[in-house]
């Protein structure tokens, strides 16, 4: 199941997203781009961020596990792969914090069943300021294509099940 969902948060959300990044600064670098990677609790002093991670998360009915805003620059993709999660994760997105470069679009093959036989059977997911892409990232693979003009700024989550309290 894949579902894009526009409008998910606002522009001033995504612009408030990425000056966290830039306040924080990334906590990891990998596949050529720079990643701050948290838990809600990371953010358990700012109620803005909380909300705004609420509000993405409210589509799927599940818990936000962890998640990553990653800052990918220009001339840089990530090639198709599936996600190594946790056992616990059963789903995943992706916002768009901006899009004011070109490439960068979001990939996902269509069918992993077909995936050993045909070579280009996706469906590209174009970046536009917060737009939300929800899918299961474990059974899809997926990837993003080079990165052309600008960095490219996105909000990656990854959900569990409700945890019983």
């Amino acid at each position: 199941m894949r579902i894009v969902h526009d409008n998910s948060i606002s522009k001033s959300d995504c612009d408030f997203i990425i000056q966290e990044y830039e306040r924080r600064g990334p906590s990891d670098r990998w596949c050529n781009s720079d990643h701050l990677t948290f838990r809600p609790k990371n953010f358990s002093e700012n109620q803005r961020m909380l909300d705004i991670l609420n509000k993405i998360a409210s589509v799927t009915g599940y818990d936000i596990d962890w998640g990553e805003i990653v800052k990918r620059p220009p001339g840089t993709e990530h090639p198709k792969h599936l996600d190594i999660a946790e056992e616990s994760t059963i789903f995943s997105s992706v916002t768009y914090l901006n899009d004011n470069f070109t490439g960068g679009e979001t990939y996902i093959v269509n069918d992993i069943t077909l995936r050993k036989h045909v070579r280009d059977l996706s469906v590209k997911i174009s970046p536009k300021t917060g737009r939300t892409l929800y899918f299961d990232g474990k059974q899809y693979e997926h990837g993003v294509t080079e990165v052309k003009d600008s960095h490219r700024y996105t909000l990656a989550i990854w959900y569990k099940e409700h945890e019983s309290v």
